[in-house]
């Protein structure tokens, strides 16, 4: 077999692991696979079962952590590797920087005095506006005049909403000198040139303005120049202004950064955190001089995946946890003690770095040349691609080799390797004519012309069909744009054509499905009949009722819209109120999935969805189902109707879902800023020659500095230099270069470009000045056949590529369709849920009833998650000996050392020569396991799913001994008060391993405060077993968990 020619380079990476390695990965060379064989060659190491337990992989998404730990264990289950190595590896992390972040400010958040538990808040807008309210003064960092001066040019609403804005990012705080003088004698002096008066209006109304500014007016507008923005007199107006503008800007940020403070303290006075403070707390907590060291023991080793994609705080939060413990300052400042060697490795492109304005790449840079120039580090670059063929591997490297040219700040281009055996592939160039489609001398606007197009596109990949396409089926090709605006214009023409269409968009809120809004409507108004608003939109939005005829029944009193009693009808809206009150009337007392079903079926809500136009409202039918299935589950954990109807309102405004239709069979709509980290068989880049303005959010804003990564307020455009500007729109343009190197990288097979110049250039043939396709030409006007050497047209191509298979052939008879009946009873069956019930207590499992906000950290808790770590460390073959050590070196941490030491001489008298205990100590072949997790089928409806803190298994003798660690303050009187307590708990764990493993099993608590094993008989645990299987499951549920609301 042909290897890969960057093979060596990826065999280092996976092997030397005690190299800290800046990967740059290109697009397509397999950056997941080669973090799996970094992963399985630590799982080989001699230290594995010591190492994986502190592995942290990092990852941008959820979905992309899942994806890697799941390719991970699939590996190291074929490996066959020791138990102890799979057991240490369910402990690694994999997931977000947040929430590793997260982890860390549970464990260690106490040194900052954080609340326990934090909970993430997502939607602040209520929040905001509490805390809004209770703000009865801003702006104590200036002195009374400043103050005064700032708020007559600066609304304190604007002032409020720019900390806002500014989340957690860090704010510069100036040094605020007075408030400079004005002198504008240079613009009195000037004089109009003949004919105009521009600047005698302008000098009048800055007359106008110096008088209300000494006049001491409450609130000052800047004045208006009335010359043009490039005249001298405009220049020189700019510049007299500039001193007070840039004073009042740095006063604002001042303010800004005190509202920010607040805001944050008000925050987590509520418990509450935004992504952003997960984030900034992790790196206070690093800068903590005790925290930081505790961080640093933790022995984590970091693998960053999307390294491009990072942000200075999250990189600096990374790179500080993975120092030596002793380790003090910040390394990237002082490159003193840096990350251990074989801690820390990241992966990234540099070309791929499409989010300016929230990651920083030349901080990426930075960090790159930091990590490689230490004498541990080193930079590896996988240039060979496993996804491109040859053609669009070669259109690529011609293409971006002048464009992603290392100038200017611009990133240096990593050219492409080929994969051995690969595949011809294809690049199809498509020229759209401008007399053949656009209507003749007519002037059309930007969108228009963007409607031809689309409708030429759609006819032409019709015709062209998945064969010319290189694509097994319609989800095999996807439409790259880099608007979402733009989608919609596609989405409309492919369903024109009747082409299958699916929009992957992840910013859509679950409300605006009419399915979600429709049956939240209609439960609410169940639940709350004297509602007129909802019964009124109801009535418009579902029946159809015009607005005269609920004029015309109201009669001027909202009253008359109820539905709490039947009354006779006589009239269209009345019979519509009549029906509702006998399906309220008939949903009473019925169960929660018994109720939803009946309203949907009685108000013919399925028929009424499937009547709005399929182009836009697709999968209503199935949005649906799953929303009576959720009702089903609702159900399950005791919810009424009530509460269901509550639970969607809360949830109107929540994010839906992000649905990549694997099992539709339609082509795919997606952002090119969302397609990183995608691929697909056939890729078409349309729009190529469309205008694509950068967005001008309102002012006043908050401006990130491309040059230095600073947050700079500005209240208008004179608040920007003109360097500024230019450096704004200089890495705007080298973004959407770099973002046109992933849209044209996503292809396997084939890539259409569109070459749409003649439809959207001026009539002087010019190009937009800010078109991609510029970018494509490197800023050329007009498109002169630059690409034609690398690309085809879709008549040149005569054969189907060879990379697409034949589709199966269909076997068998067709399925015949379900009758009602069997539909009825699959709907039914389908909400039969099988529920998880979980002994063991998570913070993540505790119900939000029994939280409190704010509820700090008290030492018990402190106290008792410090003992469940020093149990999970015990090397138990090691003997008292390994014990004491590991205890001398851990009770620095303890949140109370002193108790510590006192339960430590309790419990190591007994810890290993209880009798118990010592029996697995005596078998050389005895197993132990630390926070073992478990799942056992109960039955067919229930599932036991939870950890347990140490399992001690001989299977030699076919017995198991389960420890449960509890630090609470227990005195030797309540020990049978104490066992009793935890009993459920416990009979829990006993059962679930026992019908797992056939062992004969003993369980028992390990107190600390009395220093002793407390066993249960085999015939008390099977007496509570047999009580605790006659109870419903959420009460089964609630006294297993005892831990969540604790007597003792």
């Amino acid at each position: 077999m042909v290897k890969p020619r960057d093979e060596s380079l990826r065999a280092r990476f996976a092997s030397e692991l005690d190299r800290n390695f800046s990967v740059i990965a290109s697009a397509g060379s397999g950056k997941t696979t080669a973090i799996t064989q970094r992963v399985l060659s630590i799982a080989h190491s001699p230290h594995a079962a010591e190492t994986l337990p502190h592995l942290v992989v990092v990852t941008f998404t959820n979905r992309a952590a899942d994806e890697m730990q799941q390719r991970t264990r699939q590996a190291l289950l074929e490996e066959n590797l020791r138990p102890e190595v799979q057991t240490a590896f369910n402990r690694a992390f994999f997931g977000t920087i947040h929430s590793f972040c997260m982890k860390l400010l549970t464990d260690f958040g106490h040194y900052l005095g954080l609340p326990a538990p934090l909970e993430l808040v997502q939607d602040d807008d209520d929040l905001w506006q509490e805390f809004a309210q209770k703000q009865t003064r801003i702006g104590r960092s200036l002195d009374d005049e400043d103050r005064a001066t700032l708020l007559r040019f600066v609304q304190a609403r604007d002032l409020m909403e720019l900390a806002r804005r500014a989340a957690s990012a860090v704010l510069q705080m100036p040094g605020l000198s007075p408030c400079p003088p004005l002198d504008f004698a240079e613009v009195y002096q000037q004089v109009d040139q003949a004919g105009r008066d521009n600047i005698s209006k302008s000098q009048a109304e800055l007359r106008e303005w110096e008088g209300r500014f000494v006049a001491d007016w409450e609130y000052l507008r800047w004045p208006v120049c009335f010359t043009a923005a490039n005249a001298r007199f405009t220049q020189l107006w700019q510049e007299k202004f500039a001193p007070l503008r840039k004073w009042i800007c740095d006063a604002a940020t001042c303010v800004a950064a005190e509202v920010q403070h607040d805001y944050l303290d008000f925050r987590l006075d509520h418990g509450l955190v935004t992504y952003g403070d997960q984030i900034a707390l992790a790196e206070e907590l690093l800068k903590h001089p005790v925290a930081a060291q505790r961080i640093r023991e933790e022995n984590f080793r970091v693998i960053l995946d999307e390294a491009q994609d990072t942000e200075p705080l999250q990189f600096s939060v990374l790179l500080e946890a993975t120092r030596p413990p002793k380790a003090s300052g910040a390394w990237l400042q002082d490159r003193h003690l840096g990350p251990r060697p074989g801690h820390f490795c990241m992966v990234g492109d540099f070309q791929q770095s499409i989010y300016w304005q929230r990651a920083d790449l030349n901080y990426y840079r930075a960090v790159h040349e930091a990590l490689i120039s230490d004498k541990h580090g080193e930079s590896l670059e996988f240039a060979v691609t496993f996804r491109l063929d040859q053609k669009q591997l070669d259109f690529v490297n011609a293409t971006f080799r002048g464009i992603l040219n290392n100038k200017d700040g611009q990133v240096p281009f990593v050219e492409l390797q080929p994969r051995p055996e690969i595949l011809p592939g294809k690049v199809i160039g498509l020229p759209l004519v401008a007399k053949e489609l656009l209507p003749e001398g007519k002037k059309l606007k930007d969108y228009q012309k963007a409607r031809f197009e689309a409708e030429y596109l759609a006819r032409w990949i019709k015709d062209a069909g998945l064969k010319k396409l290189s694509a097994d089926s319609w989800r095999d090709v996807a439409i790259l744009c880099p608007r979402k605006a733009w989608l919609q214009t596609m989405a409309a023409a492919l369903r024109r054509v009747g082409l299958p269409v699916a929009i992957q968009s992840e910013r859509d809120v679950k409300g605006d499905s009419p399915a979600y809004a429709w049956l939240t409507a209609l439960l609410t108004i169940m639940t709350d009949p004297l509602n007129a608003y909802e019964i009124v939109g109801v009535l418009r939005e579902i029946f159809g009722a015009s607005d005269h005829d609920l004029a015309v029944f109201s009669e001027g009193q909202k009253t008359r819209f109820r539905i709490d009693e039947i009354v006779s009808a006589t009239g269209r809206i009345s019979s519509v109120l009549h029906m509702l009150a006998e399906i309220r009337q008939r949903a009473e007392g019925l169960a929660l999935f018994d109720a939803v079903t009946l309203i949907i079926e009685q108000t013919q809500l399925r028929e009424r969805l499937l009547l709005l136009p399929a182009t836009e409202f697709a999968d209503l039918a199935r949005e649906l189902d799953a929303l009576v299935a959720q009702a089903a589950e609702a159900e399950t954990n005791g919810m009424i109707l009530a509460g269901f109807a509550e639970q969607l309102r809360n949830d109107f405004a929540s994010p839906r879902a992000v649905r990549f239709s694997a099992d539709d069979n339609a082509i795919q709509l997606i952002t090119s800023q969302k397609a990183k980290g995608s691929e697909w068989q056939a890729v078409i880049v349309p729009f190529l020659a469309r205008e694509l303005r950068p967005p001008s959010p309102p002012y006043p804003h908050l401006v990130k500095s491309p040059v230095n990564g600073e947050l700079i307020i500005a209240f208008g455009r004179e608040d920007k230099s003109k360097d500024l500007k230019e450096a704004i729109e200089r890495a705007q343009q080298q973004e959407l270069e770099r973002l046109l190197y992933v849209a044209t990288t996503r292809a396997r097979h084939s890539v259409v470009i569109v070459l749409d110049q003649e439809i959207f250039s001026s009539n002087e043939g010019r190009l937009p000045r800010t078109a991609q396709l510029r970018r494509l030409l490197r800023d050329k006007d007009s498109y002169s056949g630059e690409f034609d050497q690398h690309s085809s047209t879709i008549d040149e191509i005569l054969e189907p590529s060879p990379s697409v298979r034949q589709a199966p052939q269909k076997k068998g008879a067709e399925i015949e369709p379900l009758t009602s009946r069997e539909l009825k009873g699959a709907t039914k069956r389908a909400s039969e849920f099988v529920r998880k019930i979980t002994p063991s207590t998570l913070d993540s499992d505790v119900p939000a009833e029994v939280r409190t906000q704010a509820r700090p950290d008290n030492l018990a808790t402190l106290y008792g998650r410090w003992w469940h770590k020093f149990f999970e460390r015990l090397d138990w073959k090691g003997g008292i000996d390994s014990a004491q050590k590991l205890f001398e070196e851990k009770l620095p941490s303890s949140p109370d050392p002193k108790a510590a030491a006192k339960d430590w001489n309790a419990t190591r008298r007994n810890l290993f020569s209880d009798a118990s205990i010592a029996r697995f100590l005596a078998n050389d072949e005895a197993l132990f396991h630390a926070e073992f997790p478990f799942s056992w089928r109960r039955n067919d409806r229930s599932v036991l799913e939870g950890l347990i803190d140490s399992i001690m298994i001989n299977r030699e003798a076919g017995r198991c001994l389960l420890v449960d660690w509890k630090t609470n303050e227990v005195s030797s009187s309540d020990a049978e008060i104490f066992r009793a307590r935890y009993r459920p708990q416990l009979v829990a764990y006993w059962k679930a391993v026992g019908e797992i493993t056939r062992l004969e099993v003993e369980a028992g608590l390990f107190s600390t405060a009395l220093g002793r094993l407390l066993l249960y008989s085999a015939e008390e645990l099977q007496i509570e077993w047999d009580r605790l299987e006659q109870l419903p499951p959420a009460q089964l549920e609630g006294e297993i968990r005892p831990d969540a609301l604790d007597d003792f």
